[in-house]
């Protein structure tokens, strides 16, 4: 008889413990998958829940939960997972407690692996027994279709035994996502709907079901539509639906999940659509390349303000991208964010700290074309707007442009004033970190900026002035302290000189 397919996690926060319990040989000899491992109680609390393996192995002492820790809530939450505790303490007391929490054993390091292999034969009678029929689980069938498993043949010889079981010959897989998490009873409705066809159809989770197809007479398109109908004659939520490349065999099946989901990823070329088999997949490479990229223009309507550029730069550069080949979206979305991270670099400096430009944005939560084309226009228009506001276009220019490195003596003073900005700053203080006197630093610095030490000052606490009362409920006095100003009358009027509006008038007018 063919093994079962069972599954366990190892949990402990010496790596060592794992990988010697994972190179043990009972695994394979019990046919017993390790599916995952887990250094943390927090995580292995989180794998057992989501993975739901027949076993854990899990030591008693792991940082954020204690195994016993975790037994208690898997206790609660009656999970259907047997766990052996490992434990470097012979302590009666703990073995009591894990053992009342429904702990299946109680073993001390290091592991005897003679004695696990008995435990583990036992719990896994237990699991089998009274089963005439192999216990085909859920996450085997998600492995499979994820190419996650290294041996098919076990779970091959169960999907094709029994007359209602799968043919090992051609087959295709369909890959339905729900767009909230699917009713009870769907499965069941696609079954009624896929009779006569020899199938396997399991959820993946709580909104994804994915099916295998044994090959026949009837298309996979057909298929698709009559699930499709069948789930609008029952008012369920509608899926989009993938459908794989017919491949020959069930061991290769993980391929045709893999076209079906790429498929999947095309709505956004077609946002009505519902069905997208494998045969929309490009097979061209791009005509578009990262290469071809030309940033300078978007670079000068941001510094200009100009929405209407920005707006039309974005909509021809996805124009671009796409071609007429239809590349695959993974595709768009990566140049896509290629154009995001080298804009962001070229405007570091200006837009450093303003939370305009996260790291790695996810631009795959948009779906189609237009809402791709409208975030990227309103991601640029928020740094123009931005900019204008707290610099202006001279001073933004200027500060692009300017090249403080060349002079170590400029860049040490400058570099004081910025950290500093939000102190009163001392021409004296200045002088000090650079070794000059007052007299001659005041005059070095004019010869080689173009501008006062004071006006300097002066327009790098008003571009700090400007940031801050961006923020949201930021308060004019509070800020008018920050800066070093001993009353608001004097802050607003340095504000005013630089802004040409009072800061309650900016405010009002440039919030963002």
């Amino acid at each position: 008889m063919d093994k079962p397919y069972l599954t366990a996690i190892l949990a402990d926060d010496e790596p060592a413990i794992t990988e010697g319990l994972s190179a043990m040989n009972i695994w394979q000899e019990l046919g017993i998958t390790v599916v995952a491992t887990a250094s943390t109680g927090p995580e292995a609390l989180e794998k057992i829940l989501s993975l739901k393996p027949d076993f854990a192995i899990m030591d008693i002492m792991m940082p954020g939960l204690t195994g016993l820790a975790v037994l208690e809530k898997l206790e609660a939450l009656a999970a259907d997972t047997d766990i052996i505790i490992l434990s470097g303490y012979g302590n009666f007391d703990f073995a009591r407690t894990a053992l009342r929490f429904q702990a299946k054993a109680y073993l001390l390091k290091p592991v005897d692996s003679e004695e696990l292999r008995e435990i583990l034969l036992e719990l896994r009678k237990k699991r089998i027994s009274g089963n005439e029929n192999i216990r085909i689980s859920r996450q085997m069938l998600n492995d499979l279709s994820l190419g996650r498993l290294l041996d098919t043949s076990s779970a091959v010889s169960m999907l094709t035994s029994g007359p209602d079981g799968l043919s090992d010959g051609p087959c295709f897989a369909i890959i339905l996502a729900f767009p909230s998490i699917f009713k009870e009873g769907t499965v069941q409705i696609l079954e009624k709907a896929a009779e006569g066809e020899r199938r396997i159809i399991w959820p993946e989770d709580q909104k994804t079901i994915r099916a295998i197809f044994s090959s026949s007479s009837r298309p996979a398109f057909e298929i698709a539509e009559k699930i499709l109908r069948s789930l609008e004659e029952h008012n369920l939520s509608i899926p989009i639906i993938g459908i794989g490349d017919e491949v020959q065999s069930l061991q290769s099946i993980s391929s045709s999940f893999s076209r079906a989901s790429l498929a999947m990823s095309y709505q956004l070329y077609d946002p009505q659509g519902r069905i997208f088999s494998s045969t929309v997949i490009a097979s061209t490479p791009p005509e578009y390349k990262i290469s071809d990229s030309d940033i300078d223009p978007l670079e000068e309507y941001i510094i200009e303000n100009d929405k209407e550029g920005i707006a039309n730069f974005c909509s021809t550069f996805i124009k671009k991208i796409i071609g007429t080949t239809l590349p695959p979206p993974n595709y768009v979305y990566s140049v896509t964010n290629f154009l995001i991270r080298e804009t962001g670099k070229r405007f570091a400096m200006l837009i450093e700290g303003a939370g305009l430009l996260p790291e790695a944005p996810d631009i795959t939560k948009y779906k189609t074309i237009p809402r791709l084309e409208e975030a990227l226009t309103a991601l640029f228009s928020r740094i123009a707007a931005y900019i204008e506001a707290v610099y202006g276009k001279a001073e933004a220019i200027r500060k692009l442009e300017e090249k403080e490195e060349d002079d170590p003596v400029i860049k040490g003073m400058i570099d004081y004033i910025q950290q500093h900005a939000e102190e009163q700053i001392r021409l004296e203080d200045i002088a000090d970190t650079v070794n000059l006197s007052p007299s001659y630093a005041a005059i070095y610095f004019r010869k080689k900026t173009g501008t006062t030490i004071r006006e300097y000052i002066l327009s790098k606490k008003m571009e700090e002035a400007r940031k801050l009362l961006l923020e949201k409920d930021a308060s004019v006095t509070d800020i008018a302290y920050r800066l070093g100003y001993h009353d608001y009358r004097s802050f607003s009027r340095a504000f005013k000189n630089i802004t040409g509006k009072t800061p309650s008038e900016f405010q009002d007018g440039e919030r963002l």
